[in-house]
């Protein structure tokens, strides 16, 4: 058992999550799991009131690209 805990807030996941985001966040998981700490991903989604307090990592997606003039 780790002695520490890594919290992953993840913002807006259902808006955001479009280019290979959530391979991101289980990548993250992985490079915790290998050194034994903990891990817990918490998603914040756009109608939550954001609170991010207990994260110890804040990931936001990239999002969509477009083109401007």
């Amino acid at each position: 058992m780790s002695d520490y805990r890594i919290n992953i807030t993840w913002l807006y996941p259902e808006l955001l999550n479009l280019h290979g985001d959530k391979g991101n966040i289980e990548c993250l998981r992985k490079r915790l799991e290998w050194r034994d700490i903990e891990e817990e991903v918490t998603l914040i989604n756009s109608q939550d009131k954001l609170d991010i307090k207990s994260a110890d990592i804040i990931f936001l997606g990239g999002g969509g690209s477009r083109e401007t003039e």
